[in-house]
């Protein structure tokens, strides 16, 4: 048995191609051909273990792609296997063991959807997920994990259980049969074509060829015309084709990704014609409930927000009134009696009616949706559908800082800016979502401290000028003609930052397109320096004529004539002797030990005795760990000697009390060398590290201030020759200083505020 894969490409997906010719030569059988159509090829291949074949197509379409490797095709079965995916190896041993004589059986390769790349993917399959049919957590919602295993019996096994054939066989290859009365259960996997192994003389004989003129949904078209005619399905039940989305939408969109307006309008265009050519009656009921199905789930939300891939959406409600003229009015017993009037007033051609009852029924789910949780989204509901729609209030500054989580940071200090300096003149309000903010803020004028996502956040968000916020908004934030969102950003990057990252894995798979969407809204963004103005003209795609150069609000009181009173202050609302110096250990997160989401855990790898012993009557500790770090740590047993300030508010003050930082990979060192201070870099797993430096923005080697320490014993000697430490980095340091602190001269509040508050178009 032969086969041919089949591979459509345009010029980008040259780099995949090479990926996908070692994933397809690791393969454990290899008898195939590969038909590459492709327009753009730069004879970077060389046939190896199997013949490869390279055709041009016209136009320029994936339908007329796949036509034409289809005609270059000899093999006895064709696979469709798209240059974004892989397989895993295998796969074409599986269709080799499956292949019926008959001709009108189609073969899938059961599909697992990913976002991560073949070369991460196929390394955590082989380090973490030992047995054959476990696939790593990161592909996608649990319903979409493997619900069953094969067996993978040796043949000594099937021998002892002295199986028949054809019960060996099934054991062996474990596959799901789909015909007669389960035909057409999971119509929608059915209809896409990447993954599907199918007789090429079925498809002559039936003359079935892709619509090369519908540039986005041809697959569904040929499919249609697949089923039409082939009388069984059998779906390989372990999860064999790893079918991979990108992640970076923006920059480099899979065709499903493309920003199209016409991308409704062509898809009901190919059901209208891969329904006229349907003569099977039992198919032509099952695409019809299919589609009526689809349309119930994702039409009439798409009309109502009137989204881009609607076009007109008048012109995109003719056609599906087309459409659903033409089908098995019995397809409308699968949608419940408000869908079935609404689908019955587009057959009648009365628009506006079903725009009505769309209204209707859009209202009446999201309703369900509050009472299924219980009210939860009743304050999105009234902000996205009353608050928006009220007067914006000139005078009313919204801040966010860490998600609510803390009064600190850039909007901190651009609040107290303006508090001072226009006294009375706007109202602030704070968005807290720990009691400590309220607690912060406490008798201060003209301010208000509202709970995070309750009703008067969301009043104030929707009706205020100006936000301020140190992370991103809300997704579902309405940015409102007039109003002005500044985007302080929270600190210098060292890592690598959204369309800096190859590959995302710590984020939501949308990460890329969400942040682009968002950062579009805002009006300015601040960059504390030219590098990292710089990386986020880059990374988040942010143009230079937007940003304030200006330094961080946060960092004036580093510069301040009195940062020495102020930090005899805090020493003393500390309980901090006034008489020891100070030691800030500020380690960051590990992606290694995630917690859950966004949240880690941390195992505390400072020797505290040691240094205790070493030190405590001249130094104490602030411990001061990273806001995504859950753990609350035990520094009890250290006495008086450890000061757990995980939770404090401000860490620029923290910054302010210490002589001596000791950090890791965390970006606090850039603020911190403004004080001239000592850095250490304790970094104990910098090894184990090292596979992600990579995705850093500096050389650690050769770009930071300080001394890179891997044990406890470095840092005590560190610490005791501190001296030495200082005048060997000192060079070092004022290249640091020089590259990452020009613009920190305690002024940039009034910089960013000027921007803010005094632009010519308010």
């Amino acid at each position: 048995m032969k086969f041919s894969i089949i591979t459509p490409c345009k010029a980008e997906d040259l780099d995949r191609l090479v990926e996908l010719k070692a994933n397809l030569e690791s393969q454990s059988f290899t008898k195939f051909e590969w038909i590459i159509a492709c327009n753009d090829f730069d004879n970077r291949f060389q046939e190896g273990k199997f013949p490869l074949q390279i055709v041009s197509y016209a136009p320029q379409t994936i339908g007329a792609a796949r036509n034409a490797a289809l005609d270059a095709a000899i093999g006895d079965y064709v696979v469709f296997v798209d240059a974004d995916d892989f397989l895993l190896k295998d796969a074409f041993k599986r269709l080799n063991h499956m292949t019926p004589r008959n001709d009108d059986t189609i073969i899938g390769l059961n599909h697992y959807k990913t976002y991560e790349t073949q070369e991460a993917f196929l390394k955590d399959l082989k380090i973490n997920h030992r047995e054959k049919d476990v696939l790593p957590d990161w592909g996608g919602r649990k319903k979409r994990k493997p619900r069953t295993k094969s067996l993978n019996l040796t043949p000594a096994d099937l021998k002892h259980l002295n199986l028949n054939k054809r019960a060996a066989h099934w054991i062996t290859n474990k596959y799901n049969i789909y015909s007669k009365e389960n035909h057409y259960n999971q119509l929608g996997a059915q209809l896409v074509v990447a993954g599907k192994a199918i007789k090429r003389q079925f498809l002559l004989d039936h003359h079935l060829r892709f619509n090369a003129n519908n540039e986005l949904y041809s697959d569904i078209e040929f499919m249609m015309g697949v089923l039409n005619f082939s009388k069984r399905l059998v779906l390989v039940n372990n999860y064999q084709y790893i079918l991979v989305y990108h992640n970076d939408p923006i920059n480099d969109p899979s065709n499903a990704q493309l920003a199209r307006d016409d991308r409704w309008q062509l898809m009901v265009k190919s059901w209208i014609d891969g329904y006229q050519q349907l003569t099977n009656p039992e198919f032509k009921l099952a695409f019809s409930e299919y589609t009526v199905r689809r349309l119930n789930r994702t039409l009439y939300k798409a009309v109502l927000d009137e989204r881009d891939s609607m076009g007109d959406v008048d012109q995109t409600l003719q056609l599906v009134s087309d459409y659903l003229n033409l089908i098995d009015q019995q397809a409308l017993k699968s949608v419940n009696i408000l869908s079935r009037r609404i689908i019955n007033s587009l057959i009648d051609r009365n628009y506006g009616l079903a725009k009505k009852l769309i209204v209707s029924l859009v209202f009446g789910r999201n309703a369900h949706r509050l009472l299924k949780r219980r009210g939860r989204g009743i304050t999105k509901l009234l902000y996205q559908n009353v608050f928006t729609k009220m007067p914006v209030k000139s005078n009313v500054i919204f801040y966010e800082s860490f998600l609510g989580r803390n009064y600190s940071d850039n909007p901190k200090y651009i609040y107290e800016y303006i508090q001072k300096h226009y006294p009375g003149k706007y109202e602030h309000v704070w968005s807290a979502s720990d009691p400590q903010v309220r607690e912060s803020l406490a008798g201060q004028a003209n301010t208000t401290v509202v709970k995070r996502f309750g009703f008067k956040y969301m009043y104030y968000l929707a009706t205020s000028k100006y936000q301020v916020f140190n992370l991103r908004q809300p997704r579902w934030f309405v940015k409102r003609p007039g109003t002005k969102l500044l985007s302080t950003w929270h600190g210098t990057p060292l890592k690598r930052l959204v369309f800096d990252i190859d590959n995302v894995v710590n984020a939501t798979p949308m990460y890329k397109r969400n942040f682009y969407e968002q950062s579009r809204q805002w009006d300015y963004l601040i960059a504390p320096n030219q590098f990292s103005a710089d990386v986020f003209n880059h990374a988040f795609m942010y143009p230079k004529d937007k940003m304030i150069d200006s330094g961080y609000p946060r960092n004036d009181i580093l510069n301040a004539p009195d940062r020495d009173q102020r930090a005899v202050e805090i020493k003393k609302r500390l309980g901090i002797p006034l008489d020891k110096k100070v030691i800030l250990y500020a380690p960051t997160w590990r992606d290694d030990e995630r917690a859950s989401g966004n949240e880690y855990k941390f195992q505390l790898k400072l020797n505290v005795a040691k240094l205790r012993e070493n030190f405590g009557d001249d130094y104490v500790m602030i411990l001061r760990t990273h806001y995504f770090i859950t753990d609350r740590i035990d520094t009890s047993t250290f006495g008086d000697f450890v000061f757990n300030e995980s939770n404090y508010q401000d860490v620029s003050e923290l910054y302010l009390v210490s002589d001596i930082l000791i950090t890791d990979y965390s970006s606090v060192f850039f603020d911190y060398s403004i004080l001239k201070r000592p850095i250490l870099y304790f970094v104990y797993d910098y090894d184990n590290y090292a596979k992600v430096l990579h995705g850093f923005y500096l050389d650690m080697q050769k770009d930071l201030p300080g001394p890179l320490l891997k044990t406890n014993d470095e840092i005590v000697d560190a610490i005791k020759n501190i001296d030495t430490i200082k005048a060997k980095y000192a060079e070092r340091y004022q290249e640091f200083d020089r590259r990452f602190d020009a613009w920190e001269n305690g002024n940039a509040s009034e910089k960013v505020v000027n921007v803010l508050l005094n632009d010519s178009d308010k």
